[in-house]
């Protein structure tokens, strides 16, 4: 598995690897960098999950959802144990809030908005997953194939398969903005008169 690695999180979830029991499910809190990591140990793993064992889903968490005690992004990695592989697709969700504020006092937000508390919307979408395949990359959540995955040398960061929307702003034409700081400079103008007369 992971062979003579000191990084205590690519240790732990081989221990939940080796602990489980076939058909076992975990769910497990990692660093981001155990998603994108380079190093052979973390490709290593990743592979493991995707190939030998069923790697289920991603929810990427965002930074300061452990604050005070940890301000690094994690994610949550759910999967089973098969060892005999299993993964087709993994879905993959991009929480924005869990209903607290993300700085150290972890305050309670509006639990009427939905966008302050992402985590009823998660455990919809999650057992709703079938529907889920034909949401675009640029959706909160989607899927991805296995073959996508492995093309991408099983990097399982969401930024690495999450498409942005780039919406072009419609700016007025320069003859107008000139326009507009001219009125601007002359509306200033007047008002340093109205200034100066005063002293």
């Amino acid at each position: 598995m992971v062979k003579h690695e000191k990084k205590t999180e690519l240790l732990f979830l081989a221990l939940f690897l080796r602990l489980l029991k076939t058909g076992g499910r975990a769910a497990v809190i990692v660093p981001d960098g155990v998603l994108f990591g380079s190093s052979n140990a973390h490709k290593e793993l990743r592979k493991l999950l995707v190939e030998k064992q069923k790697l289920e889903a991603i929810i990427s968490m965002p930074s300061g959802v452990f604050k005070p005690y940890a301000g690094v992004s994690t994610a949550v990695l759910i999967f089973t144990k098969t060892n005999s592989g299993g993964t087709d697709e993994v879905w993959f969700y991009d929480m924005k809030a869990d209903g607290f504020s993300l700085d150290d006092k972890r305050s309670e937000l509006n639990h009427a908005k939905h966008e302050n508390d992402n985590i009823p919307d998660i455990l919809k979408r999650w057992e709703n997953r079938v529907a889920e395949k034909k949401n675009p990359r640029t959706a909160q959540s989607f899927t991805v194939p296995k073959v996508d995955i492995a093309a991408n040398g099983y990097d399982l960061s969401i930024n690495r398969y999450k498409e942005v929307v780039y919406q072009q702003e419609k700016l007025d034409p320069p003859q107008v903005i000139l326009a507009e700081l001219k009125d601007l400079e002359r509306t200033i103008q007047k008002e340093m008169a109205e200034l100066e007369a005063m002293l």
